[in-house]
């Protein structure tokens, strides 16, 4: 059973060990000064549902997999060998685990902790406000799994982030994950908490709702237990390591992209996985549609902050990923 609280004492654990979150670093997203780090790959998805490890996506794709890698590393070659079409399928979960990895993860998390019954969770706070939609019926807000009490009530904060506080067991990690035959089936985003910790601060589980993996501070055995376990994914990172940057390649082959828009307002991105077409139109207010998904964005050339090749940049990197299904 779990227990709304806000326990200051423990929140106050977790927030002074994130103070360095978002400074670039893998480990920064998780609390500081553990022995080891190590990095959850969400699984991605093939043709028949089933979860794929990056690793073996980097494999067909005859490109190397390193514990620093982004999806689109893996996922988009700059070129195949002869013969091998690119992996086509869905990319990884953003924001939490799926209950398979989770269920496993409690598991292990559990001989390395003493106090598996007395965990603190922070769940996003953005967490069930969902709209309901039926047939036939018109959309209705779903209800709110969390008590009205705890919506009006203290939060844990971060920089861009909004946490509600609940205290269990170990297990209720799982708590918010629903399967399709329960009654709460339309909880889409069902998920696991974004932060997981012990009373006895022996290890921490960290997630965010941009990113398709978790990470995992703990000792040195539990690191190696996990990177061993052949149901997870997860690789041991330094406390100083950052993603790597976008592929020098794809950077080149979206400036010419842009060159392409800004000079003639169209521009087509060829790449293993398939083509992206995009054009500009409109002045002032420049419009760019995304042809191939028909998803469009306004740009701002105005905007002081930004040039529109800078723009136009980020808004083809962006349908880039969307339309080949990176994100």
């Amino acid at each position: 059973m779990i227990e709304w609280t806000f326990d200051p004492h423990e929140v106050e654990w977790m927030l002074e060990h994130l103070k360095n979150m978002w400074d670039g670093r893998l480990a920064s997203l998780a609390p500081g000064g553990f022995p080891a780090y190590g990095r959850l790959l969400h699984p991605a998805h093939g043709p028949d549902n089933a979860g794929v490890r990056w690793a073996d996506i980097a494999a067909h794709n005859a490109v190397p997999m390193t514990p620093t890698r982004a999806f689109v590393h893996v996922a988009l070659p700059e070129c195949l060998p002869d013969g091998v079409t690119a992996w086509i399928g869905r990319p990884p979960r953003h924001g939490g685990l799926e209950r398979r990895q989770a269920g496993r993860l409690v598991e292990l998390l559990a001989p390395h902790t003493q106090t598996a019954d007395r965990v603190s969770f922070a769940l996003s706070a953005d967490f069930g406000r969902y709209t309901r939609v039926r047939p036939d019926l018109p959309p209705e807000p779903a209800p709110d799994p969390i008590p009205p009490s705890v919506r009006q009530g203290f939060r844990m904060r971060v920089p861009g982030r909004e946490y509600l506080v609940y205290r269990g067991r170990l297990d209720d990690a799982l708590v918010w994950m629903h399967q399709k035959d329960s009654p709460n089936w339309w909880w889409i985003d069902a998920q696991t908490p974004q932060f997981w910790w012990p009373l006895d601060h022996s290890w921490a589980v960290a997630s965010d709702a941009a990113l398709p993996w978790s990470i995992i501070a703990g000792s040195q055995d539990l690191i190696a237990q996990l990177v061993r376990d052949p149901q997870l994914e997860v690789m041991a990172i330094t406390e100083d390591d950052v993603v790597e940057p976008r592929p020098a390649w794809l950077t080149a082959v979206i400036d010419r992209a842009v060159h392409d828009l800004m000079n003639h307002r169209r521009a087509v991105i060829d790449t293993a996985r398939g083509a992206v077409f995009c054009h500009m139109t409109g002045n002032g207010a420049t419009g760019m549609r995304i042809e191939s998904g028909g998803g469009w964005a306004l740009l701002h050339p105005e905007r002081a902050n930004r040039s529109l090749e800078d723009q136009v940049f980020d808004r083809v990197w962006g349908a880039l990923q969307t339309q080949l299904n990176l994100l």
